[in-house]
């Protein structure tokens, strides 16, 4: 059945969430590696591995089940991604899925996916994630590409500094329009320019004015990077 409506953009928590994998291939390896980085909990079922998978096996990262796949596999599982090389196994997996109500990707075949996984890009506590509704997957990385070169360090270094005063900004700033101008106000001063020029204490200067404008404390996060820019 054709789509009426796109994918709807979400993060989702999967810390010490149950992620089972179906395959074992290296399509699987590289799930099962980004599904460890975010701290998933990953169980493999495949009757053959790649050494790679093996040797996180060893080391204790993820479980391994040596087997074909029965349904009876998906109990306890938050997430499921199908990832073998038999369409078949695929189908049944989602199918399976589908009717026990589990979130389940099958690599490559967007029309049997309830989740896709969009192509990701970190910097420091900057998350992007790109998406071409499962069709063009290399335009997804050419994406990918252009945008690492673009997003500098400085992205994450402002997201972190206005990270720490929310806190005091919603004691202070009673309303969401209240505290959107406040913010939206610190950037539109120009902090990532400053900062990509490297004029750092210009930058952390123009926040705490700001926070002194509004009331809004500022923070010790603040005090350190003003005390470091001013004795550079």
């Amino acid at each position: 059945m054709k789509k009426r409506f796109p994918y709807y953009p979400i993060y989702i928590d999967i810390e010490d969430r149950a992620v089972l994998i179906v395959g074992g291939g290296a399509v699987c390896a590289r799930k099962a590696e980004t599904m460890m980085r975010y701290g998933a909990r990953v169980t493999i079922v495949s009757p053959e591995i790649t050494e790679e998978i093996a040797a996180w096996e060893q080391a204790g990262v993820l479980a391994v089940h040596r087997k074909m796949y029965m349904e009876s596999d998906l109990e306890g599982a938050s997430i499921v991604i199908a990832s073998t090389d038999d369409p078949c196994v695929n189908a049944r997996v989602a199918r399976d899925c589908r009717r026990r109500r589990i979130p389940v990707n099958v690599v490559d075949v967007t029309h049997l996916c309830e989740f896709i996984v969009p192509a990701i890009i970190e910097k420091g506590s900057i998350q992007i994630a790109i998406s071409t509704g499962g069709k063009s997957p290399a335009l997804a990385r050419t994406l990918k590409e252009d945008l690492q070169r673009t997003i500098g360090p400085e992205y994450a270094e402002v997201n972190d500094l206005l990270g720490t005063l929310r806190k005091s900004a919603k004691k202070v700033l009673p309303t969401d329009i209240d505290r959107k101008r406040f913010f939206d106000g610190i950037i539109a001063a120009g902090l990532l320019h400053l900062l990509r020029e490297g004029r750092r204490r210009e930058a952390f200067e123009a926040v705490a004015r700001a926070c002194e404008a509004e009331g809004v404390d500022v923070s010790e996060e603040l005090r350190e990077r003003l005390g470091n820019a001013a004795a550079v």
